[in-house]
């Protein structure tokens, strides 16, 4: 390959003998510094050469290069992926003459280039007249007070260095092909995926083996400075990213689900779908961030704060995100757009909260997702203010879930020939199936899922429709997603707060995150049918945390259900929530309230105890229980597991 000669010394008189070895002129040079520092092109005599040594070790004792000065136009070859990307010629400092102005005039106006500051990262670096300039001048003939005449270009330094106050001309089309190659052979020799190639040449567009040319350096970590100057037009930025990336998508498969209730249970479903699948997925939820099996996060960073932990692990394949109201409002998206996204349902949670009036307000915030997704939605089609965000879809595929496919809605859009996942009696049991039009495919028996609890819990009925939709939309086989729902249980470890039975006592106990009339219907209604030998026991400490009225519209349907009650709070809730500000304590006046509801609706006194304390809240009504009881605990999945965790223990 086309190297200058060179010597690596470490004395005054090393360097002298190198040059006399090498032939004048020669070149001094730092080896190991950047930005052009220390090196001093076209040493011709002794004392110059000196002058340089003794500069140059100032700035390394590594010792100094001595190289042989060849001449040429210099330029900047920049290889991405072993292919040449683009070339630009580097001009040294200097300004040219317009037969009226000084030197130091013309400098004056070069500098008032808005892209030329003193920053050492500014596009452009201006001009000085310092020493190393006036020399320059010298050598030329002239001085700052000099007027060249018009189209002389007049030096101001000896490098082309952009870093140096050079500049550059884009001459990618103009490579020859000997030269491209050599430049992509240097690379690919040493080894690098991104290289910029400092050649010396008389003419790039004629081939370095007739008319001469030299690779002064092949650089590691090329500024691309040279070629947004060059054209300025051009996104090399871009252009790099495409080229390293352009035999494997650059992106990893997302998905957002968003909605009232059940995000976090569909979002886990759909990461141990990816998880069964054989990815490492990565999912963010209410209750924690998961890559893979590994929690890495117990604390409520669902949408952006934990979407953006995911996106930064190099270990992520695949990332699911809750994306939650105040998520939405606060910070909005983890990244520009999902592969898929999820609206589950829009019901009265947060209404009134945040700027948001209206079920349709928060409808269309929800619908945020739905816009920013690229290949697919999925939509609840048997909520009207879901299909109402389809028009802001920008997926063009729509698939549509409900669990009554005889919905005049759902069946219309398979009759046009979309897609949909809706359940159906196959054999005397109920079936999930995968529709395309009028073409329909028996995926798997519901209660094939444990989630559901043999169909004792229709919501995760639903939930698993979303999550099967999701991941055929997402591509997965139809035999992975029936394999995954049938290995997914309500465990703390798989889906923490959602309907998790806690074994080791003498009672059941159930500890969900049921924190609005919706939720709380549900509920209620799980606990009736379970088989109870005893009492029914309530400890909430989520009901009312959100919204003062949920507690009256869920009083009647706990009183009816549960014998024995302790109130609590979530201080982290209540203590900022505005609903419970004014006079007094927000926590006591929430659980005053909580109480006055449940006695309206008939509960005794008797069976109603207070205590603020998470923990020692969740100890009383353990203490209370007896065998045979059903013990039902509202409380944040982390605090009741470890009280849990240590009364087992202990």
């Amino acid at each position: 390959m086309p190297v200058p000669p060179s010597i690596l010394v470490h004395g005054v008189e090393q360097a002298l003998t190198a040059a006399l070895r090498l032939g004048w002129p020669v070149v001094v040079k730092p080896p190991d510094l950047d930005f052009g520092q220390g090196v001093v092109p076209d040493i011709r005599d002794k004392i110059t050469l000196q002058r340089a040594f003794e500069s140059a070790l100032k700035l390394s004792r590594r010792g100094v290069i001595v190289e042989k000065h060849v001449a040429g136009q210099d330029h900047r070859m920049l290889v991405v992926g072993g292919e040449l990307l683009a070339a630009a010629m580097r001009i040294p400092p200097g300004v040219t003459g317009d037969g009226r102005n000084t030197v130091a005039a013309l400098v004056d106006r070069e500098n008032a280039d808005f892209r030329r500051s003193r920053g050492k990262r500014s596009l452009l670096i201006a001009l000085s007249l310092d020493n190393d300039a006036r020399r320059c001048l010298q050598d030329q003939g002239l001085v700052p007070e000099s007027v060249p005449e018009a189209g002389r270009f007049v030096f101001l330094g000896r490098t082309a260095n952009v870093s140096t106050g050079g500049s550059a001309v884009d001459v990618t089309s103009r490579v020859h092909p000997d030269n491209r190659r050599l430049a992509e052979r240097a690379v690919r020799l040493v080894g690098l995926d991104i290289a910029g190639v400092d050649f010396l040449c008389p003419d790039i567009s004629r081939s370095w083996r007739q008319a001469g040319g030299w690779i002064i350096e092949v650089n590691a970590q090329p500024g691309f400075r040279p070629h947004w100057i060059g054209d300025p037009g051009r996104d090399i930025n871009g252009e790099i990213i495409d080229r390293m990336f352009r035999s494997l998508s650059a992106r990893i498969p997302t998905a957002a689900i968003s909605g009232t209730n059940g995000k976090s249970t569909t979002a886990l479903m759909l990461h141990h779908i990816w998880t069964t699948f054989g990815k490492v997925s990565g999912v963010c939820t209410t209750n924690g961030v998961w890559v893979g099996s590994d929690m890495v996060s117990e604390r409520n960073l669902s949408g952006y704060p934990g979407g953006r932990i995911l996106l930064e692990d190099p270990a992520v394949e695949t990332a699911v995100f809750e994306m939650p109201r105040k998520g939405l409002i606060l910070f909005g998206h983890p990244c520009d757009r999902y592969d898929v996204a999820a609206l589950l349902n829009v019901q009265n949670d947060h209404i009134g909260v945040d700027g948001i009036g209206s079920l349709e307000e928060m409808a269309r915030l929800k619908a945020e997702v739905l816009e920013r997704a690229a290949h697919a939605v999925v939509v609840n089609a048997e909520d009207s203010l879901c299909l109402a965000m389809l028009a802001y879809a920008g997926a063009p595929r729509h698939v549509l879930v409900s669990r009554d496919a005889t919905a005049f809605d759902f069946q219309q859009h398979l009759g046009s020939g979309g897609p949909g996942v809706f359940c159906r009696i196959h054999e005397g049991t109920s079936w999930i199936v995968l529709a395309e039009g009028m073409t329909h495919s028996l995926l798997m028996p519901l209660q094939e899922i444990p989630a559901t609890m043999n169909g004792l819990l229709q919501f995760n009925e639903i939930n698993a429709l979303f999550a099967a939709a999701l991941a055929w939309a997402q591509g997965i086989p139809p035999g992975v997603i029936r394999k995954s729902l049938a290995t997914f249980a309500n465990t703390a470890e798989q889906n923490p707060g959602r309907y998790n039975f806690i074994e080791g006592f003498p009672f059941r106990v159930l500890l969900d995150y049921a924190h609005n009339p919706e939720g709380i219907r549900e509920l209620c209604g799980v606990a009736g049918k379970l088989d109870v030998a005893g009492k029914r026991r309530l400890l909430n400490q989520k009901l009312g945390c959100r919204h003062r009225s949920h507690l009256a519209a869920s009083a009647f349907d706990l009183a009816r259900t549960f014998d024995d009650f302790v109130l609590g709070t979530a201080p982290i809730y209540v203590d900022k929530n505005p609903e419970w500000a004014g006079d007094g304590d927000p926590q006591e006046r929430m659980i005053t309230c909580s109480r006055q509801c449940l006695l309206e609706h008939g509960v005794a006194p008797d069976f109603i105890v207070t205590e603020r304390d998470q923990a020692n809240a969740i100890r009383t009504i353990m203490k209370r229980a007896e065998p045979g009881d059903l013990v039902v605990l509202l409380a944040e999945p982390w605090v009741a597991l470890q009280v849990l965790q240590e009364l087992r223990d202990g």
